[in-house]
């Protein structure tokens, strides 16, 4: 599949109704500063997810609407990857 267009829709906190629509969801989890976010700028080929070298920056749910068909959703990590 070749993305087109990727979107920051936005962060949330907690429970949203986004989650429970009917668009697909691609959901990216794991320890922190593993590279979540530099696999979501890769795969669009964008700087669209904010990068860190310091672990946990990810604080919230990132939400990006890839191809206006589906969401590419960025977690906040668990623990520290050394």
């Amino acid at each position: 599949m070749k993305i087109t267009s990727a979107k920051f829709i936005k962060g949330i906190v907690g429970d949203d109704s986004i989650l429970a629509g009917d668009i697909p969801q691609i959901a990216f989890i794991g320890r922190s500063n593993v590279g979540k976010s530099s696999l979501i700028n890769a795969i669009t080929n964008s700087k669209i997810s904010r990068t860190s070298s310091f672990p946990g920056r990810t604080q919230e749910i990132n939400i990006f609407l890839v191809n206006d068909s589906f969401y590419l959703v960025d977690l906040p990590g668990y623990g520290f990857a050394r």
